[in-house]
Protein backbone atom coordinates (compact mmCIF):
# COMPACT_ATOMS: atom_id res chain seq x y z
CA UNK A 1 0.00 0.00 0.00
CA UNK A 2 1.32 3.83 -0.53
CA UNK A 3 2.58 5.61 2.57
CA UNK A 4 0.49 8.71 3.49
CA UNK A 5 3.58 11.03 2.96
CA UNK A 6 3.28 9.07 -0.99
CA UNK A 7 -0.67 9.78 -1.16
CA UNK A 8 0.02 14.03 -0.13
CA UNK A 9 2.76 13.31 -2.84
CA UNK A 10 0.29 12.17 -4.85
CA UNK A 11 -2.00 15.16 -4.23
CA UNK A 12 0.41 17.86 -5.12
CA UNK A 13 1.58 16.61 -8.74
CA UNK A 14 3.60 19.85 -10.14
CA UNK A 15 2.34 21.18 -13.45
CA UNK A 16 5.33 19.63 -15.23
CA UNK A 17 4.32 20.53 -18.87
CA UNK A 18 3.54 24.38 -17.38
CA UNK A 19 7.99 24.34 -15.77
CA UNK A 20 9.57 22.54 -18.93
CA UNK A 21 7.97 24.85 -21.34
CA UNK A 22 10.53 27.68 -19.66
CA UNK A 23 13.23 25.49 -19.76
CA UNK A 24 13.40 23.65 -22.93
CA UNK A 25 13.99 25.44 -26.65
CA UNK A 26 11.18 25.99 -28.49
CA UNK A 27 11.86 24.27 -31.43
CA UNK A 28 11.98 21.38 -29.25
CA UNK A 29 7.87 21.48 -29.14
CA UNK A 30 7.41 22.43 -33.50
CA UNK A 31 7.02 20.04 -36.22
CA UNK A 32 9.90 18.24 -37.28
CA UNK A 33 9.25 17.73 -41.42
CA UNK A 34 12.79 16.13 -41.30
CA UNK A 35 11.06 12.91 -39.58
CA UNK A 36 9.12 12.22 -42.67
CA UNK A 37 12.80 10.67 -44.30
CA UNK A 38 12.72 8.09 -42.22
CA UNK A 39 9.93 6.68 -44.69
CA UNK A 40 13.03 6.06 -47.29
CA UNK A 41 15.31 3.56 -45.58
CA UNK A 42 12.66 1.67 -44.63
CA UNK A 43 10.60 1.75 -47.32
CA UNK A 44 14.21 0.53 -49.25
CA UNK A 45 14.89 -2.13 -47.24
CA UNK A 46 11.01 -3.47 -47.33
CA UNK A 47 11.24 -3.22 -50.94
CA UNK A 48 14.66 -4.39 -51.64
CA UNK A 49 13.82 -7.55 -49.61
CA UNK A 50 10.52 -8.24 -50.95
CA UNK A 51 12.36 -7.99 -54.46
CA UNK A 52 14.62 -10.70 -53.53
CA UNK A 53 11.87 -12.42 -52.21
CA UNK A 54 9.72 -12.43 -55.28
CA UNK A 55 13.03 -12.17 -58.01
CA UNK A 56 15.07 -15.56 -56.23
CA UNK A 57 13.01 -17.24 -53.56
CA UNK A 58 14.56 -19.76 -50.84
CA UNK A 59 13.35 -21.13 -47.65
CA UNK A 60 16.96 -20.96 -46.31
CA UNK A 61 17.21 -17.08 -46.35
CA UNK A 62 13.71 -16.14 -46.47
CA UNK A 63 13.68 -15.89 -42.60
CA UNK A 64 16.56 -13.04 -43.07
CA UNK A 65 14.38 -10.87 -44.83
CA UNK A 66 11.29 -11.73 -42.94
CA UNK A 67 13.35 -9.94 -39.96
CA UNK A 68 14.42 -7.07 -42.15
CA UNK A 69 10.94 -6.43 -43.27
CA UNK A 70 9.30 -6.76 -39.84
CA UNK A 71 11.68 -3.94 -38.12
CA UNK A 72 10.99 -1.53 -40.69
CA UNK A 73 7.20 -2.44 -40.42
CA UNK A 74 7.57 -1.71 -36.59
CA UNK A 75 9.84 1.12 -37.27
CA UNK A 76 6.75 2.54 -40.33
CA UNK A 77 4.50 1.82 -37.09
CA UNK A 78 6.73 4.17 -34.64
CA UNK A 79 6.63 6.82 -37.36
CA UNK A 80 3.13 6.61 -37.78
CA UNK A 81 2.99 6.94 -33.96
CA UNK A 82 4.86 10.45 -34.40
CA UNK A 83 2.61 11.60 -37.18
CA UNK A 84 -0.83 10.83 -35.74
CA UNK A 85 0.28 12.84 -32.61
CA UNK A 86 1.31 16.06 -34.99
CA UNK A 87 5.01 15.80 -33.87
CA UNK A 88 5.81 15.83 -37.94
CA UNK A 89 2.97 17.33 -39.72
CA UNK A 90 0.26 19.07 -38.33
CA UNK A 91 -1.92 19.30 -41.61
CA UNK A 92 -5.06 16.61 -40.46
CA UNK A 93 -5.51 14.41 -43.74
CA UNK A 94 -1.72 14.84 -44.81
CA UNK A 95 -1.10 13.12 -40.83
CA UNK A 96 -3.60 10.50 -41.57
CA UNK A 97 -2.55 9.65 -45.11
CA UNK A 98 1.25 9.23 -43.68
CA UNK A 99 -0.34 7.65 -40.58
CA UNK A 100 -2.10 5.26 -42.91
CA UNK A 101 0.41 4.41 -44.99
CA UNK A 102 2.87 3.79 -41.81
CA UNK A 103 0.60 2.00 -39.56
CA UNK A 104 -0.62 -0.19 -42.86
CA UNK A 105 1.00 -3.37 -42.46
CA UNK A 106 -1.24 -3.43 -38.71
CA UNK A 107 -4.21 -2.39 -40.14
CA UNK A 108 -4.55 0.05 -37.82
CA UNK A 109 -6.70 3.22 -39.10
CA UNK A 110 -5.57 6.74 -38.04
CA UNK A 111 -9.31 7.87 -37.41
CA UNK A 112 -9.54 4.43 -34.90
CA UNK A 113 -6.02 5.79 -33.58
CA UNK A 114 -6.77 9.42 -32.74
CA UNK A 115 -9.86 8.11 -30.81
CA UNK A 116 -8.35 5.06 -28.92
CA UNK A 117 -4.81 6.14 -28.22
CA UNK A 118 -4.74 9.97 -28.89
CA UNK A 119 -8.11 10.49 -27.25
CA UNK A 120 -8.96 7.52 -24.36
CA UNK A 121 -5.06 6.64 -23.36
CA UNK A 122 -3.41 9.82 -23.41
CA UNK A 123 -6.27 11.70 -21.74
CA UNK A 124 -6.28 8.86 -18.92
CA UNK A 125 -3.56 7.00 -19.11
CA UNK A 126 -3.68 4.35 -16.60
CA UNK A 127 -6.99 5.40 -14.96
CA UNK A 128 -8.65 1.84 -14.04
CA UNK A 129 -11.67 1.38 -16.82
CA UNK A 130 -11.15 4.26 -18.95
CA UNK A 131 -7.77 3.57 -20.01
CA UNK A 132 -8.30 1.41 -22.94
CA UNK A 133 -4.36 -0.02 -22.44
CA UNK A 134 -4.36 -0.62 -18.59
CA UNK A 135 -3.42 -4.54 -17.68
CA UNK A 136 -6.37 -6.35 -15.35
CA UNK A 137 -7.61 -5.40 -12.51
CA UNK A 138 -8.20 -8.45 -9.65
CA UNK A 139 -12.05 -7.55 -10.31
CA UNK A 140 -11.54 -8.07 -13.76
CA UNK A 141 -10.00 -11.31 -13.51
CA UNK A 142 -13.18 -12.84 -11.85
CA UNK A 143 -14.53 -12.39 -15.24
CA UNK A 144 -12.56 -13.85 -17.43
CA UNK A 145 -12.27 -17.26 -17.65
CA UNK A 146 -9.16 -16.78 -20.08
CA UNK A 147 -7.14 -15.24 -17.28
CA UNK A 148 -8.43 -17.85 -14.83
CA UNK A 149 -7.00 -21.15 -17.05
CA UNK A 150 -3.99 -18.50 -17.92
CA UNK A 151 -3.19 -18.31 -13.79
CA UNK A 152 -3.66 -21.96 -13.40
CA UNK A 153 -0.43 -22.25 -15.72
CA UNK A 154 3.22 -22.39 -13.77
CA UNK A 155 4.69 -18.88 -13.64
CA UNK A 156 7.21 -20.15 -16.26
CA UNK A 157 4.87 -21.76 -18.35
CA UNK A 158 2.26 -18.79 -18.04
CA UNK A 159 5.06 -16.11 -19.10
CA UNK A 160 6.34 -18.11 -22.01
CA UNK A 161 2.40 -17.51 -23.21
CA UNK A 162 2.19 -14.18 -22.43
CA UNK A 163 5.64 -13.54 -24.03
CA UNK A 164 4.76 -15.38 -27.03
CA UNK A 165 1.09 -13.45 -27.38
CA UNK A 166 3.27 -10.13 -27.78
CA UNK A 167 4.17 -11.41 -31.48
CA UNK A 168 0.09 -10.95 -32.24
CA UNK A 169 -0.71 -8.66 -29.47
CA UNK A 170 -0.48 -5.12 -31.26
CA UNK A 171 -3.20 -6.46 -34.31
CA UNK A 172 -5.08 -8.12 -31.22
CA UNK A 173 -5.86 -4.68 -29.60
CA UNK A 174 -6.14 -2.97 -32.44
CA UNK A 175 -8.93 -4.89 -33.44
CA UNK A 176 -10.41 -5.27 -30.27
CA UNK A 177 -10.23 -1.29 -30.05
CA UNK A 178 -11.96 -1.44 -33.72
CA UNK A 179 -15.02 -3.61 -32.38
CA UNK A 180 -15.66 -1.47 -29.44
CA UNK A 181 -15.28 2.38 -31.53
CA UNK A 182 -17.43 0.82 -34.33
CA UNK A 183 -20.60 -0.05 -31.49
CA UNK A 184 -20.10 3.16 -29.87
CA UNK A 185 -23.04 5.72 -30.09
CA UNK A 186 -20.38 8.56 -29.32
CA UNK A 187 -19.23 8.15 -33.09
CA UNK A 188 -20.76 9.16 -36.07
CA UNK A 189 -21.55 7.11 -39.33
CA UNK A 190 -18.86 8.54 -41.24
CA UNK A 191 -16.23 7.92 -39.00
CA UNK A 192 -17.35 4.68 -38.36
CA UNK A 193 -17.19 4.01 -42.05
CA UNK A 194 -14.21 5.02 -42.32
CA UNK A 195 -12.78 3.37 -39.61
CA UNK A 196 -14.36 0.21 -40.73
CA UNK A 197 -12.91 0.68 -44.35
CA UNK A 198 -9.15 1.64 -43.58
CA UNK A 199 -8.06 -1.84 -42.11
CA UNK A 200 -9.30 -3.47 -45.10
CA UNK A 201 -7.38 -1.08 -47.34
CA UNK A 202 -4.81 -1.25 -45.71
CA UNK A 203 -3.55 -5.08 -45.09
CA UNK A 204 -5.26 -6.03 -48.57
CA UNK A 205 -3.19 -4.17 -50.11
CA UNK A 206 -0.27 -5.85 -47.88
CA UNK A 207 -1.80 -9.09 -48.93
CA UNK A 208 -2.29 -8.13 -52.50
CA UNK A 209 0.84 -6.96 -53.04
CA UNK A 210 3.05 -9.41 -51.51
CA UNK A 211 1.11 -12.19 -53.60
CA UNK A 212 1.53 -10.12 -56.77
CA UNK A 213 5.48 -10.26 -56.36
CA UNK A 214 5.58 -14.21 -55.39
CA UNK A 215 2.54 -16.01 -54.47
CA UNK A 216 1.34 -17.73 -51.03
CA UNK A 217 5.13 -18.23 -50.45
CA UNK A 218 5.90 -14.14 -50.27
CA UNK A 219 2.87 -13.81 -48.82
CA UNK A 220 3.82 -15.66 -45.70
CA UNK A 221 7.65 -14.55 -45.89
CA UNK A 222 7.24 -11.13 -46.69
CA UNK A 223 4.13 -10.11 -44.90
CA UNK A 224 2.41 -12.56 -42.64
CA UNK A 225 5.68 -13.58 -40.30
CA UNK A 226 7.16 -9.90 -40.36
CA UNK A 227 3.88 -8.96 -38.99
CA UNK A 228 4.41 -11.22 -36.34
CA UNK A 229 7.98 -10.02 -35.85
CA UNK A 230 7.52 -5.98 -35.90
CA UNK A 231 4.34 -7.08 -33.69
CA UNK A 232 6.78 -8.81 -30.64
CA UNK A 233 9.23 -5.64 -30.84
CA UNK A 234 6.22 -2.89 -30.57
CA UNK A 235 4.52 -4.79 -27.96
CA UNK A 236 8.20 -5.22 -25.41
CA UNK A 237 8.14 -1.11 -26.02
CA UNK A 238 4.87 -0.71 -24.98
CA UNK A 239 4.44 -3.23 -22.38
CA UNK A 240 6.95 -1.48 -20.25
CA UNK A 241 5.88 2.06 -21.35
CA UNK A 242 3.13 1.24 -18.10
CA UNK A 243 2.71 -2.48 -17.19
CA UNK A 244 5.24 -1.82 -14.27
CA UNK A 245 3.51 1.31 -12.87
CA UNK A 246 0.41 1.65 -10.50
CA UNK A 247 -2.94 2.42 -11.78
CA UNK A 248 -4.20 5.87 -11.18
CA UNK A 249 -7.28 8.45 -10.43
CA UNK A 250 -5.67 11.60 -11.31
CA UNK A 251 -3.13 12.94 -14.21
CA UNK A 252 0.54 12.40 -12.76
CA UNK A 253 2.48 11.69 -15.86
CA UNK A 254 5.68 10.43 -13.95
CA UNK A 255 3.67 7.96 -11.84
CA UNK A 256 2.19 6.44 -14.85
CA UNK A 257 4.65 6.09 -16.82
CA UNK A 258 7.90 4.66 -17.50
CA UNK A 259 10.67 5.23 -19.91
CA UNK A 260 13.47 2.72 -21.09
CA UNK A 261 16.41 3.03 -22.75
CA UNK A 262 19.09 0.80 -24.95
CA UNK A 263 22.26 -0.52 -24.26
CA UNK A 264 24.70 1.01 -25.99
CA UNK A 265 25.42 -1.91 -28.06
CA UNK A 266 21.82 -1.09 -29.96
CA UNK A 267 21.59 2.66 -29.01
CA UNK A 268 21.75 3.17 -32.31
CA UNK A 269 18.09 1.85 -33.10
CA UNK A 270 16.58 4.21 -30.94
CA UNK A 271 16.06 7.26 -34.04
CA UNK A 272 15.14 3.89 -36.23
CA UNK A 273 12.57 3.61 -33.09
CA UNK A 274 11.85 6.80 -32.99
CA UNK A 275 13.06 6.86 -29.43
CA UNK A 276 9.94 5.39 -28.55
CA UNK A 277 11.27 3.96 -25.03
CA UNK A 278 11.43 8.05 -23.73
CA UNK A 279 8.23 7.46 -22.87
CA UNK A 280 7.46 9.92 -20.52
CA UNK A 281 8.20 12.79 -22.57
CA UNK A 282 6.24 11.47 -24.98
CA UNK A 283 3.61 11.75 -22.47
CA UNK A 284 4.15 15.03 -20.74
CA UNK A 285 4.27 16.64 -24.79
CA UNK A 286 2.91 13.75 -27.39
CA UNK A 287 3.25 16.81 -30.31
CA UNK A 288 6.99 16.89 -29.42
CA UNK A 289 9.28 15.40 -32.38
CA UNK A 290 10.52 12.13 -31.32
CA UNK A 291 14.37 12.96 -31.77
CA UNK A 292 14.12 15.87 -29.25
CA UNK A 293 12.54 13.39 -26.51
CA UNK A 294 15.71 12.20 -24.98
CA UNK A 295 16.85 15.86 -24.52
CA UNK A 296 13.62 16.59 -22.50
CA UNK A 297 13.83 13.65 -20.76
CA UNK A 298 17.23 14.84 -19.64
CA UNK A 299 15.60 18.12 -18.41
CA UNK A 300 13.01 16.16 -16.37
CA UNK A 301 15.59 13.82 -14.74
CA UNK A 302 17.13 17.36 -13.77
CA UNK A 303 14.10 18.81 -12.41
CA UNK A 304 12.11 15.64 -10.61
CA UNK A 305 14.95 13.12 -9.87
CA UNK A 306 12.31 11.49 -7.35
CA UNK A 307 9.44 11.27 -9.70
CA UNK A 308 11.38 10.29 -12.82
CA UNK A 309 11.07 6.88 -13.65
CA UNK A 310 13.98 5.12 -16.39
CA UNK A 311 15.14 1.70 -16.60
CA UNK A 312 17.39 -0.35 -19.00
CA UNK A 313 14.92 -1.52 -21.76
CA UNK A 314 15.92 -5.58 -20.91
CA UNK A 315 16.10 -4.84 -17.18
CA UNK A 316 12.52 -3.67 -17.37
CA UNK A 317 11.58 -6.72 -19.57
CA UNK A 318 12.76 -8.81 -17.13
CA UNK A 319 11.08 -7.33 -14.75
CA UNK A 320 8.05 -7.50 -16.48
CA UNK A 321 8.77 -11.49 -16.63
CA UNK A 322 8.82 -11.91 -12.71
CA UNK A 323 6.21 -9.65 -11.77
CA UNK A 324 2.25 -10.96 -11.67
CA UNK A 325 0.23 -8.72 -13.97
CA UNK A 326 -2.85 -8.16 -12.34
CA UNK A 327 -3.85 -5.03 -10.26
CA UNK A 328 -4.99 -6.13 -6.92
CA UNK A 329 -7.58 -3.48 -5.12
CA UNK A 330 -5.69 -0.84 -3.76
CA UNK A 331 -4.01 -0.27 -7.72
CA UNK A 332 -0.38 -0.04 -6.28
CA UNK A 333 0.05 -3.71 -6.26
CA UNK A 334 0.38 -6.78 -8.59
CA UNK A 335 -1.26 -9.91 -7.09
CA UNK A 336 -0.79 -13.79 -8.72
CA UNK A 337 -4.83 -14.26 -8.19
CA UNK A 338 -3.85 -18.32 -7.24
CA UNK A 339 -0.75 -18.04 -5.08
CA UNK A 340 -1.21 -14.49 -3.58
CA UNK A 341 1.70 -13.35 -4.10
CA UNK A 342 2.33 -9.92 -4.07
CA UNK A 343 4.55 -7.12 -5.85
CA UNK A 344 4.81 -3.47 -5.49
CA UNK A 345 4.45 -0.85 -8.52
CA UNK A 346 7.08 1.88 -9.37
CA UNK A 347 6.89 4.71 -6.80
CA UNK A 348 5.94 1.88 -4.10
CA UNK A 349 8.74 -0.29 -3.53
CA UNK A 350 9.26 -2.37 -7.20
CA UNK A 351 12.80 -0.14 -7.16
CA UNK A 352 13.83 -1.34 -4.14
CA UNK A 353 13.47 -4.88 -5.09
CA UNK A 354 15.18 -3.74 -8.51
CA UNK A 355 18.33 -2.64 -6.74
CA UNK A 356 18.53 -5.85 -4.44
CA UNK A 357 18.36 -7.76 -7.61
CA UNK A 358 21.50 -6.13 -8.63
Amino acid sequence: MATPARITEQRTVPNYRQQLRKELPAHYLQPDYVNLLWFLPHGLIIGGSLYVLGAAFNWWYAWLFSILIGHSMAGLGFLAHDIAHGGTIRNLRLRDLLAGIGFSAFGISPALWRRWHNGDHHTHTQVAGVDPDHLFTIEAYQHKPVLKALYRLSPTLRNIVIFAGFSFRMCQQSFAMWRVYLASNKIGPYEKLVMFVQPIIQMGAWVSLTYWIGGWAVVLMGYVVPLLIANFLVICYIATNHFLNPLADESDVLETSLSVTLPKWLRWLDPWHQFFGAHVAHHLFPQAPSRYTRKIEEKIAEMWPDRYHVMPWFEALRTLWNTPWIYDEDRVTFIDPTTHEKAPTLGHGLENRIKLRR
